[in-house]
């Protein structure tokens, strides 16, 4: 990395973190974000500015902060969003329930998950999917495959456990 931009971290900090701060409307996430892009430019063997003044410095470090933080491709949405984004969307709920509910909730969990485990890995990857999002359109979303076609795995996955357990428990 060139001496000057490195200077110019080093001394305008917080602005950067400001900046870093309002791309992404203040998210959780504007601080990682800064300390990626700055490893990504300590990453980078040569860069080329006409002239590296604060204000070219400055532009070009808005950019990389941009480009990162609205690109789906780019390194920080593959290290950090794309993992941070998965765990914000599970919701608890934490109703309490008598022991009898609790023993009966089980019991069914507990042959739920038996006959889930024998879903091949594909529609069991996508059924973890499903059960962790709580909806079709986020796993078609995650996965880019097609929705009807989830919609399908998914329907057939449902049909296959219920008649794993009508065989087996019935």
């Amino acid at each position: 990395m060139n001496l000057l931009i490195e200077s110019y971290i080093n001394k305008n900090y917080y602005v950067l973190l400001n900046i870093s701060k309002k791309i992404t409307k203040g998210h959780e996430l504007h601080q990682e974000l800064l300390h990626e892009v700055f490893i990504q430019l300590y990453d980078k063997k040569v860069i080329n500015l006409r002239e590296y003044d604060d204000d070219n410095i400055r532009y070009y470090i808005t950019a990389v902060l941009r480009i990162n933080w609205y690109s789906r491709t780019s390194p920080f949405y593959y290290r950090i969003r794309k993992e941070a984004a998965s765990y914000t969307e599970l919701t608890f709920d934490m109703a309490y329930e008598s022991e009898q509910e609790a023993f009966e909730k089980q019991e069914l969990f507990d042959i739920l998950e038996k006959e889930f485990t024998e879903l091949d890995w594909f529609r069991k990857s996508l059924m973890e999917m499903y059960l962790t999002l709580g909806s079709l359109k986020k796993v078609s979303q995650k996965t880019t495959i097609p929705l009807t076609s989830i919609s399908r795995y998914i329907k057939e996955s449902k049909e296959q456990i219920k008649n794993n357990i009508k065989t087996n428990y019935e």
